[in-house]
C-alpha cells in the first residue's frame, strides 16, 4: 500500500513539474519609470521560462496613461497622424526618459509591419507627439554615448538623437557611432565597393565631414563594433587614432596602434568567399525571376483561352 501510494506521489509531482514547465513559470512585474501629473510611463515585465535553456527569458513593454488614462492604441495613431495604423493593435517597446515628462519612445505594431520612434510628451493634460523616424525594420534606440541615442531610417541613414536638450541630426549613411563631443561625432563604417574601412568626424548640426581616415581592408581586419559598448567603442578609437577638433579637424592612425591586420592569404580567402556569395545570389535571383516569368506566361495563356485579351496580364 505504501508502494501504491509513494507511486501516485511520484507520478502526481512529476504531473505537476510538467503543467509548470509547460505554463512557464512565469510572472508580471510593474514599474513605474516617469509619473507626473499629464503623462505616466509603466514597464510591464513578462518573465517566462523557455524550457528549451532552462532560462527565464523577460519581455519588457510599456504601457502609457495621459492625465491618469491608458492611452489607446487609436489614440496614439491619431498622435502619430498615421490613418494606416489605426486599426492596428500597437506595442511600446521602449521608452527613454529625456525629461521630466518626456520620453522618447520606440513603438512597433504588433506583427512587427510597422514602428515608429517617437518624442512623448504631456503638458496640461494634452499628450503631443514628435515623429522621429517611421520604418518597416526596426525602430528601437541603439548604443550610444550618454545623453544621445542612434537610430537607423528606413534607409539605414543614421539618426543621431540628442536626449537633452531633446535635437534630431541625420546623418547621411550606415555608421557606428564610437565617439561624440559637441558638435563633432566620431564615425565607422565599411565601404566594401572600395574595399576600405573608413573612420570619420563629422559636424552633427550640418552632416558635414570634417576629417577622415582610410583603411585598407585588404591589410586591416573588420574591427567587432557592431555590439561594442559606448565605452568599448570610445576606448578603440583613441588606442588606434590621434583625434583632433582643431581648425582643420584630423583624425590620423597612431604608429602604435593595435588594429588586427590579415595576410594577403586570408585576403585571397574572403575575396573568394564574397565572389561565391554573389554568383549565389545571382543564380537565386534569376531563378526566382524565370518562375515569376514563368507564372505570367501561364497566366496569360490561361486568359487567353477564356478569349480575354493577353494584353490585359502585365
Amino acid at each position: 500500500m505504501m508502494v501504491k501510494n509513494a507511486s501516485l506521489l511520484c507520478s502526481a509531482v512529476l504531473a505537476m513539474s510538467a503543467a509548470l514547465l509547460a505554463a512557464g513559470c512565469g510572472g508580471t512585474t510593474r514599474k513605474t519609470v516617469l509619473s507626473t501629473d499629464s503623462l505616466k510611463v509603466v514597464a510591464v515585465t513578462e518573465s517566462r521560462l523557455d524550457i528549451n535553456v532552462s532560462e527565464y527569458q523577460h519581455y519588457t513593454t510599456y504601457t502609457l496613461y495621459v492625465d491618469g488614462t491608458e492611452l489607446s492604441d487609436k489614440a496614439f495613431a491619431d498622435l502619430l497622424q498615421d490613418a494606416d495604423a489605426r486599426d492596428e493593435q500597437i506595442v511600446h517597446t521602449d521608452a527613454i526618459v529625456v525629461a521630466e515628462d518626456t520620453v522618447l519612445l520606440a513603438s512597433r505594431t504588433r506583427d512587427g509591419s510597422a514602428c515608429w520612434t517617437t518624442h512623448l510628451s504631456a503638458h496640461g493634460g494634452k499628450a503631443t507627439l514628435e515623429k522621429i523616424i517611421t520604418s518597416t525594420v526596426d525602430c528601437s534606440p541603439g548604443p550610444a554615448p550618454p545623453g544621445w541615442s542612434t537610430l537607423y531610417d528606413e534607409a539605414s541613414n543614421l539618426v543621431l538623437v540628442r536626449t537633452h536638450p531633446f535635437a534630431v541630426h541625420p546623418i547621411t549613411g550606415y555608421w557606428q557611432v564610437l565617439w561624440i563631443e559637441g558638435d563633432v561625432v566620431a564615425l565607422y563604417a565599411e565601404e566594401r565597393a572600395k574595399e576600405r574601412l573608413i573612420v570619420r568626424l563629422v559636424r552633427t548640426s550640418a552632416d558635414e565631414t570634417l576629417a577622415e581616415q582610410h583603411l585598407p581592408m585588404n591589410t586591416y581586419a573588420e574591427p567587432d563594433l557592431l555590439h561594442a559598448s559606448p565605452d568599448a567603442r570610445r576606448q578603440w578609437l583613441f588606442s588606434n587614432f590621434s583625434v583632433s577638433l582643431g581648425v582643420p579637424a584630423s583624425i590620423q592612425l597612431r604608429p602604435d596602434n593595435t588594429l588586427k591586420t590579415i595576410t594577403p592569404e586570408v585576403w585571397a580567402q574572403y575575396e573568394e568567399m564574397d565572389r561565391q556569395n554573389k554568383e549565389a545570389d545571382a543564380r537565386a535571383s534569376a531563378e526566382g525571376q524565370a518562375r515569376t516569368d514563368a507564372l505570367y506566361r501561364e497566366v496569360r495563356a490561361a486568359e487567353s483561352a477564356k478569349g480575354h485579351p493577353a494584353s490585359r496580364i502585365q
